[in-house]
């Protein structure tokens, strides 16, 4: 005579390979999304990090031209206001950089 535990494995089992055919489909989908995810992600990645550096080159750029700006306007400046001055300075120096390079 048969005990209700040694009828009851079969619906056990019926019912496991069916949480086990869902796990695998479910794992699949996991997987696929997975594999799309990082596919996908360091693209967009590497997008974003050249879009930032981009950005900040172009906020460096325009600060540099700014300054530079402001320095020719400071000689510019200085030299119309000491025009004898920046005539010996500049003499000073070419003449200093013709004999180091002709050495």
């Amino acid at each position: 005579m048969p005990t209700s535990s040694q009828t009851q494995p079969v619906p056990d089992i019926e019912s496991l390979a069916k949480d086990i055919a869902a796990l695998k489909q479910d794992f699949a989908t996991l997987i696929a999304d997975i594999r799309a995810g990082i596919v996908g992600q360091p693209r967009t990645m590497v997008h974003e990090a050249a879009e930032q550096i981009s950005s900040t080159a172009s906020t460096l750029y325009g600060k540099a031209a700014a300054q530079a700006d402001m320095g020719v306007k400071a000689l510019a400046q200085e030299v119309d206001e000491r025009p004898l001055t920046a005539l010996t300075l500049a003499f000073a120096v070419g003449f200093v950089a013709s004999r180091l390079l002709s050495r």
